[in-house]
């Protein structure tokens, strides 16, 4: 029986040849996948993960699940990541509310001896994406909260049309619904230079144009420039969860993300945790409530 304690064993790397850098099959990957995300925004690696490790985290997801935190409802494409002020037009993109209906378990919550926590833990997982992307390192972020994390939808659950933070991020499906729950994106809609505004509000408005539509897999790792292209969930439909992970690396080390955000999406017990007041919690939800819608 394969040992799942070892990170190295939760991964098929007879397919993906992590462990072997400098071959010319490590390469070759890399080139592809590099190749995906200039021509696509995405690079996607179906059975990432042997299916054994894929049963065991949905399984680990599942028992987690209780504890995730519903977050807001209703949400811009942007959260607060960008304000552009109080005088634009209520159809503005940065005004615009999309539903949101999900659930995260933050990386406190996730227990060390996790197979999760362990890949996530795992050298060569950063060092791999650190070669796609260009970096001479790639480092764990350093935040409590945020740098690991369990997405769970259940039936009626998805994701508003939203960009990421983050200029790239990093995911695995851990387990699929019944139907629906999938992954749209419009590659490439904003710029460092220029936000389009109008080909935003154009996908707000329905004319989705180079739209892209991924049904993953369990067990696929999905690399995504989501800071550039936008993106969503579709509406999950039938009894079976959407569990996905989100594992954040950054090039610089120890990156924290926002206080503000962690309460946003993990609840008022991260304010408590960080020994806030209540007066100040009190203040802050509701500064994030106004915010984030």
């Amino acid at each position: 029986m394969t040992d799942l304690r070892k990170p190295e064993n939760l991964v098929d790397l007879e397919r993906y040849s992590l462990s072997r850098p400098g071959t010319p099959s490590y390469e070759d990957l890399v080139e592809k996948v590099r190749a995906s995300l200039s021509e696509e925004g995405l690079a996607s690696l179906p059975g990432f993960l042997r299916p054994d490790a894929v049963e065991l985290m949905a399984f680990e997801a599942e028992a987690l699940a209780p504890l995730a935190y519903p977050g807001p409802t209703e949400a811009t494409p942007y959260f607060f990541n960008y304000d552009v002020g109080g005088d634009v037009e209520a159809d503005h993109p940065t005004r615009r509310r999309g539903r949101r209906a999900l659930s995260q378990v933050a990386y406190d919550l996730i227990p060390t001896e996790s197979a999760l926590h362990r890949l996530y833990h795992w050298p060569l997982l950063p060092a791999f994406l650190a070669h796609v992307f260009g970096h001479e390192m790639l480092y764990r972020t350093a935040d409590a909260y945020q740098s690991l994390n369990i997405s769970v939808m259940d039936e009626g659950g998805c994701q508003q049309w939203h960009f990421d933070r983050s200029r790239f991020v990093t995911t695995l499906l851990l387990q699929a619904p019944e139907s629906g729950g999938e992954f749209e994106y419009v590659p490439n809609l904003r710029e460092d230079a220029n936000e389009h505004f109008e080909r935003v509000k154009a996908v707000l408005d329905g004319a989705v144009g180079g739209l892209r539509r991924i049904a993953i897999e369990p067990g696929t790792l999905n690399l995504f420039k989501g800071h550039y292209s936008m993106h969503r969930v579709t509406e999950v439909r039938g009894s079976r969860r959407h569990l996905q992970t989100i594992l954040a690396y950054s090039p610089e080390p120890n990156v924290q993300g926002s206080l503000k955000s962690s309460i946003l999406h993990y609840g008022p017990r991260v304010a408590v945790r960080e020994g806030m007041s209540p007066s100040q919690i009190r203040a802050l939800l509701a500064d994030n409530r106004a915010t984030a819608s």
